[in-house]
């Protein structure tokens, strides 16, 4: 007890130590860029009742310099389902309580706050009839209807209205499938005034491209239709805000992948962040992706393995490897950068479609194995680098990677075949450094005799013996830190 309590006292001093954090400051160009919005209000009554409500979705574009621009669907009990476009200016002093005037398409005031480094904001204000709040987040770079894919909880409120009165409250929840091809289903539960009602509910709907709004049409097995509208409120596409109305109700509500949104189980085959460029290679996770395992062993790559073909934009893509839960396959060299929708077919089933990241520059991932250990080989013996088989200083080693991007000589590279054997450098400027020391490159580029496997071949420099972080970095962007074994 007594040794806990003295770790305790020196953690708690370690931390009263600490440097404190430099204040936030802020200006116009703290906010610049589209941001999902979701806007609602009351109209308050003197007797403290309301008698309107307001919601809206949609985006926010602000220039950095003191313009900006909503973009919304709204419902009110008065009208629904209406589009607006309001525009106005904004000012941020640099204590980040700005404000926002909204002077064309309505006359509003707002006192308008960013945070996270203004990816984030709130809103507070009121228009001539609408006591108002608000908030936005950064959204995806683009979407497409494949943004919005599998399963997502659900919950919000809203009112009941007759005549275009407001005549009580709403509660609901549920949860709904969307299939990342334009059909949503589902079933949530309405409670109006305490009456709890549930119902299944079917539809279709679609994502604005490139911004990230939605709207979908459905109805419930009671015989209701409903209109909702959404905004992507994450950049992951995991989350959105939707406001929904039919004749006899309207509400707003937020929703959450149930999991990890679908698009997230597609990623560059060495497990790094930002996508895979066209030509490298790629896994996707899942359950029953095929009906066993498989692995070809020869050239040109099949576009159908183990019962499963998986399409990027509708093109066929060659396969690595099959399983139940694992696909490895080759992004064909033609698939342009930006967003695009992926599809696994196993047999006559097929997935939901989930949108992925296509860059436009190199994306480095080096293999690993073990401890994350790069996959490297130890030249010219070519055993496999590590702690039992280190590299010698001064000598080179193969280190494997994917994501490198364009390479020179493009034109003799097909999707899905071998690589030549022959030099394809890459076009993008490259370097590597071994425990944080410089590493001379002699070359980065594919590797002949394989689809989407790249190499750096690297002089290993005066680095002390033992085992060493491994950083390539290519185009200015940096690879996942692995480790190099030394001696």
């Amino acid at each position: 007890m007594k040794r806990l309590l003295a770790g305790f006292s020196l953690f708690a001093c370690v931390l009263a130590a600490q440097t404190q954090t430099v204040p936030v400051t802020c200006s116009a160009a703290t906010l610049s860029g589209t941001r999902s919005l979701v806007l609602t209000g009351r109209s308050v009554l003197s007797t403290g009742q309301f008698s309107k409500s307001y919601y809206g979705v949609g985006t926010a574009t602000f220039d950095g310099a003191g313009n900006v621009t909503f973009n919304l669907t709204t419902d009110t009990n008065q009208a629904q389902n209406a589009v607006q476009t309001l525009s106005g200016i904004y000012t941020l002093p640099s204590n980040c309580a700005g404000t926002l005037n909204i002077i064309t398409g309505d006359v509003a005031a707002f006192t308008l706050i960013p945070y996270n480094s203004g990816k984030n904001f709130t809103l507070t204000g009121e228009d001539a009839t609408y006591n108002l709040s608000g908030s936005g987040a950064t959204q995806p770079t683009a979407c497409l209807t494949s943004t919005l894919s599998g399963a997502y909880t659900f919950s919000g409120n809203g009112f009941p209205i007759a005549s275009s009165v407001i005549a009580g409250v709403d509660t609901l929840s549920g949860l709904l499938q969307f299939d990342g091809a334009g059909s949503i289903s589902g079933t949530w539960s309405v409670a109006t005034n305490g009456a709890l009602t549930p119902a299944a509910v079917s539809g279709t709907y679609s994502v604005s491209s490139p911004s990230c709004v939605a709207s979908a049409t459905i109805s419930d097995a009671n015989g209701n239709a409903y209109s909702l509208a959404f905004t992507v409120t994450s950049t992951d596409g995991a989350n959105f805000s939707v406001i929904g109305a039919s004749a006899t109700s309207l509400f707003s509500a937020s929703g959450h992948s149930t999991f990890t949104n679908p698009g997230l189980a597609v990623g560059n085959a060495a497990g790094v962040t930002g996508g895979t460029p066209p030509g490298s290679l790629f896994s996707i996770y899942g359950f029953n992706l095929a009906s066993g395992q498989a692995q070809p062993t020869s050239f040109p790559l099949p576009t159908t393995d183990g019962s499963a073909t998986v399409t990027v934009n509708n093109e066929a893509v060659p396969l690595t490897y099959v399983d139940k839960e694992q696909i490895n396959a080759q992004m064909p060299l033609d698939i342009q950068p930006g967003v695009a929708t992926l599809v696994v077919k196993t047999g006559t089933a097929q997935s939901n479609s989930v949108a992925i990241a296509i860059p436009s520059t190199p994306v480095p991932g080096v293999f690993i194995y073990g401890s994350n250990h790069a996959a490297a080989q130890n030249y010219p013996s070519y055993t496999l680098n590590s702690s039992s088989a280190p590299a010698i200083v001064g000598e080179v080693v193969i280190v494997y990677f994917t994501g490198g991007g364009a390479v020179h000589g493009a034109s003799s590279i097909i999707t899905g075949h071998a690589t030549p054997n022959e030099v394809f450098p890459v076009t993008a400027s490259y370097s590597a450094t071994v425990g944080g020391v410089a590493a001379n490159v002699g070359y980065v580029g594919l590797t002949p005799g394989f689809a989407g496997l790249y190499q750096a071949n690297l002089t290993i420099p005066s680095v002390p013996a033992g085992q060493h972080p491994l950083v390539l970095t290519i185009g200015g962007v940096a690879s996942n830190s692995t480790t190099i074994s030394t001696k």
